[in-house]
């Protein structure tokens, strides 16, 4: 019935563990939510392109560690083609003859599907906003045709501040709502970490929705718990998307 997009400042930025701390926290107000990654890629540097440039599956794999996150998360009975519309065995997809598989058509039926039989679906995109999912479509332009509510996760480290800035700025300019964003507390070592939030507090005409300290293995954890403002995403169906 209802859906929002998951997106980040870049790539290893924590976006699935945001979205799983999402998840977990709708699930504690007895909200019926599902996850879903269009587009799943391995982070597997050791793979080469080349290997892969022959399959024609939508699924080169069915093991990517951020689909069965949100599998696991889910509450409800999905398959792993269900919550997800393509998996690549590398991280460059669009770069290769694969990129010509990934057809929006199979991606708005897809989410459509989910969003028929669940309350709220959360949708987790790949890499970060501008990204492209073909030659013709970032995901930028697919959330903005959708008209999507915007997560913004931001991976807390040195350089966050800009990356975080640019991001608000091309969300905004392009007319998404950006309901919130959420820290992920990547760099346990990193000075400051204190002040950069209060910055980007400041900075963001937008509520941080919670704090996501640097945990072990936290796709595992309940990261549900460090959501603190998760009424804003009740807020769905009102002005206050806005």
């Amino acid at each position: 019935m209802s859906s929002f997009f998951v997106t980040g400042t870049d790539t290893n930025v924590g976006k699935t563990v945001a979205t799983r701390a999402i998840m977990q926290a709708l699930q504690a107000l007895d909200i019926d939510v599902v996850g879903y990654k269009p587009i799943a890629c391995t982070q597997d540097d050791e793979i080469s392109v080349g290997d892969c440039v022959e399959s024609k599956s939508d699924y080169g794999t069915e093991d990517n560690a951020d689909v069965l996150t949100l599998m696991h998360t889910t509450k409800q009975d999905v398959t792993y083609q269900d919550i997800n519309s393509y998996t690549f065995s590398h991280t460059m997809p669009l770069f290769t003859d694969q990129g010509e598989q990934i057809q929006i058509d199979k991606i708005n039926q897809d989410l459509a599907h989910l969003n028929r039989k669940y309350q709220t679906v959360v949708v987790e995109g790949c890499f970060g906003w501008l990204s492209p999912i073909n030659k013709h479509f970032s995901f930028a332009d697919w959330v903005v045709k959708h008209q999507m509510p915007v997560v913004l996760v931001v991976g807390i480290k040195e350089g966050c501040i800009n990356h975080t800035l640019l991001t608000v700025q091309s969300i905004l300019n392009l007319g998404a709502p950006l309901i919130g964003w959420i820290a992920n507390r990547i760099n346990p070592c990193l000075g400051h970490y204190a002040e950069m939030i209060d910055t980007l507090r400041n900075k963001i005409d937008a509520p941080l929705l919670g704090e996501i300290p640097y945990i072990y293995k936290p796709e595992t954890q309940d990261v549900g718990k460090y959501m603190t403002n998760i009424e804003r995403l009740t807020y769905l169906k009102t002005v206050l998307v806005k």
